[in-house]
């Protein structure tokens, strides 16, 4: 059972997300903070291992001081921002160590599936309904890819490093390397964690199961908007 310590945002949204949470099994409510600065006061690495934060909580302080009560949290444990984030602000996050960030329109299962995907150590960025069409800007950021490195793409966002992508897509570590320097050079990007905001911005995947073999990954082309059978 995942532990959730709950921090920020207003007391009737606090108390929606906790009498969400506690209606599922594989989840418990260890406690509630009003505010980020009280939840760090009492955060350990043994406290939770899931830390909640209201997406308002964050606008209390300056973008330099959020940026350091994240990285706070997130060497204590994995951390989840709940609310509305301007994409803008999804590489600030990423970069601070926050893990995910969830918007306000997930069905509660789709929400209990992006917090266990957390927990088992991947990221997951869905900050609009994951029923929405993809819009034709966001077609637009990612028209210089081809197909394979789009499917590299989504599963830079799924699994924790190259080696992972590599045996999922029956790649060697070289080449899954090479695939994602080409895709940084042609979206002008620079770090992993703006790869990752990238692929959730533009609907490439969305909160599902974690993908861990070449033989799971054929199972999910649907989540990666890859067709089976493509070549390298």
């Amino acid at each position: 059972m995942h532990r959730v310590l709950l921090a920020g945002g207003p007391t009737l949204v606090r108390d929606a997300y906790a009498h969400v949470i506690a209606a599922s099994p594989a989840f418990v409510i260890q406690a509630q903070t009003a505010t980020l600065a009280e939840a760090l006061t009492v955060l350990t690495p043994t406290t939770c291992d899931l830390l909640l934060i209201e997406a308002r909580e964050l606008a209390r302080a300056t973008s330099a001081a959020a940026q350091i009560s994240l990285r706070h949290a997130a060497a204590c444990t994995r951390t989840v921002v709940l609310g509305t984030i301007p994409p803008a602000e999804l590489p600030l996050l990423t970069e601070a160590g926050v893990t995910g960030v969830l918007g306000p329109y997930l069905e509660p299962d789709e929400f209990f599936t992006a917090l266990d995907v957390v927990c088992r150590g991947a990221m997951v960025i869905s900050p609009a309904p994951s029923h929405a069409p993809p819009a034709p800007a966001a077609q637009g950021a990612l028209a210089p890819l081809t197909q394979r490195e789009r499917e590299v793409l989504a599963l830079i966002a799924a699994l924790p490093d190259n080696t992972a992508i590599a045996l999922a897509l029956g790649l060697s570590p070289f080449t899954v390397k090479s695939h994602i320097n080409r895709i940084m050079h042609k979206l002008g990007v620079s770090s992993r964690s703006q790869l990752v905001a990238l692929a959730y911005e533009n609907r490439l995947i969305v909160p599902g199961p974690r993908i861990t073999s070449g033989a799971a990954l054929s199972e999910h082309r649907t989540v990666l908007g890859a067709p089976p059978g493509l070549g390298v």
